[in-house]
């Protein structure tokens, strides 16, 4: 596989952690044997720091640096081991990203001062295309936002919770980025922090953490929206279900008096018994309805129901 040469620093990249090719730039150490035997593709990341031996400090691990949000299986995992001197990673495949332009970024590398520059580029690379994906991803919010509004309906509630789940994929991806930015730290010292790339990319993370936790807020709000309108329109419906069965309740209650069948029912015999029995009914539903428009339990139904014309015309 290709070594790439720089002015200060070689990257050996090689086609797997598990090669011998990959090994051989590894010191004997039997934790690393056991990560690259079982690094051919972890759920999770791992991440590993050697401190003992002052000037041959080393961090090795695995990244995993894009996830499909529609397959849990469907990863693309970084495998990479660093020290001061030795910098050596698995092939990383440019070619399926867009956002990776492998020559552009072979050029920034030509002025790294160090292998951990090198080693802070690819990761840098790597959070831009993260970032990119996020700002196409931000579209989908701002149209869900005013779906919301609009739609309140059990298919906008299913969006909210893919995009719900998509952020906590993206946390998920920034959380390694962030554990290596500090373990970089950690094993080779603050004076790294002072190096060009170490300083962008740690930036970098930074503005992508940023971005994905405004966009769980906001996701977090919209639950909070839909849930309050939806508790406010099924209030709305309980209620007006309630008042109109209160209303028909004369009509129900009369009805099952006089439709019984004994024999002895005077009103049977009654020559205006049909038009008083309605007007009965009437003058019962009336004076329930003004006892409840008294009470202020009619007010926001009639309303609601003079708006749904109005928005329908």
């Amino acid at each position: 596989m290709p070594q790439h040469t720089f002015r200060h620093t070689v990257w050996h990249e090689e086609d797997s952690a598990e090669e011998y090719s990959f090994r051989k730039y590894l010191p004997k150490n039997e934790k690393m044997y056991n990560w690259a035997d079982k690094s051919k593709n972890p759920s999770v990341n791992i991440l590993h720091t050697y401190t003992v031996t002052r000037g041959k400090e080393s961090l090795w691990g695995s990244l995993i640096y894009r996830q499909s949000a529609k397959s849990q299986g469907s990863r693309e995992v970084f495998h990479f081991y660093l020290s001061r001197d030795v910098f050596v990673t698995n092939k990383i495949d440019f070619e399926k990203d867009a956002d990776l332009e492998k020559e552009e970024i072979l050029h920034q590398m030509e002025s790294a001062a160090s292998s951990i520059e090198v080693m802070m580029i690819i990761l840098g690379e790597m959070v831009a295309s993260i970032l990119h994906k996020i700002d196409s991803f931000e579209e989908r919010l701002h149209d869900l936002l005013w779906a919301i509004k609009e739609k309140n309906n059990k298919k906008t509630l299913g969006e909210i919770e893919n995009i719900r789940h998509e952020i906590l994929l993206w946390k998920h991806l920034i959380m390694g980025f962030q554990e290596i930015k500090m373990a970089i730290e950690e094993t080779f010292g603050k004076r790294v922090m002072e190096e060009t790339e170490y300083h962008r990319t740690a930036t970098r993370i930074e503005r992508c953490v940023m971005l994905v936790n405004s966009y769980e807020d906001e996701v977090n709000n919209m639950v909070d929206i839909e849930n309050v309108v939806a508790n406010y329109r099924g209030n709305e419906i309980m209620k007006t279900l309630t008042v109109l069965t209160t209303l028909f309740t004369p009509i129900m209650a009369w009805g099952a008096l006089w439709g019984m069948n004994f024999e002895n029912m005077p009103e049977l015999n009654w020559q205006l018994g049909y038009i008083g029995a309605l007007l009965v009914i009437l003058g019962s539903t009336f004076v329930l309805y003004l006892y409840l428009k008294r009470k202020g339990w009619m007010g926001d139904i009639l309303q609601s129901i003079g708006r749904s014309k109005i928005e329908k015309e």
